[in-house]
């Protein structure tokens, strides 16, 4: 985990915040093969998006996408009364992707609380979801929710902190990590 809490600390600039994260039990191996996969990344924030490491998701050949400005994103948010992430990620259920999926949730706790919901309903497979969303208003709650379903793996964080940066980190700390996995296996 060490790649994770040093590129967690330097995003943050505070050694603390390592001290509430938790990766579940083959979370890292989950996000490794699929990142080898070729997954799907999916983001619920263009700032998230924006953090991911270019270089790195060329090199693997990852996409990433996220429908939080689709003007169809929109209009599916005001008909079904919810956040553009929500419906985002509803998008996403709906496309059945065959490849892996990676979530990585920086910013919208509702997100995270309908990836659990979409998860535990059998809507949405997902081969690692990376939930660090921040703020006052539900993240608690949907962190909680991630760690209690059983279903996918997942890194997260206890408390309000987090955000789009942090969560872009650790999922570039894994594409570092399958880098230098897959030097050391030559």
């Amino acid at each position: 985990h060490r790649e994770i809490f040093k590129r967690v600390i330097h995003t943050t600039g505070d050694v603390d915040f390592i001290k509430g994260l938790t990766i579940s039990e083959h979370a890292i191996e989950c996000g490794v093969k699929a990142i080898r996969e070729k997954a799907l990344i999916w983001t619920d924030v263009t700032m998230v998006q924006t953090g991911l490491k270019r270089s790195l998701m060329k090199e693997w050949g990852l996409e990433s996408v996220c429908y939080i400005h689709d003007p169809e994103i929109f209009q599916k948010a005001k008909a079904e009364k919810t956040t553009r992430a929500v419906a985002g990620l509803r998008t996403l259920a709906e496309k059945k992707i065959k490849s892996p999926v990676i979530l990585v949730i920086g910013d919208a706790p509702t997100a995270l609380l309908e990836a659990v919901k979409l998860i535990s309903n059998n809507e949405l497979k997902v081969d690692l979801i990376i939930g660090i969303p921040v703020g006052f208003v539900g993240t608690e709650e949907s962190k909680t929710a991630l760690s209690q379903q059983l279903v996918s793996p997942y890194i997260t964080n206890s408390g309000t902190r987090g955000g789009s940066t942090v969560a872009a980190s650790i999922f570039n700390a894994l594409m570092i990590w399958s880098l230098k996995e897959k030097e050391f296996t030559k």
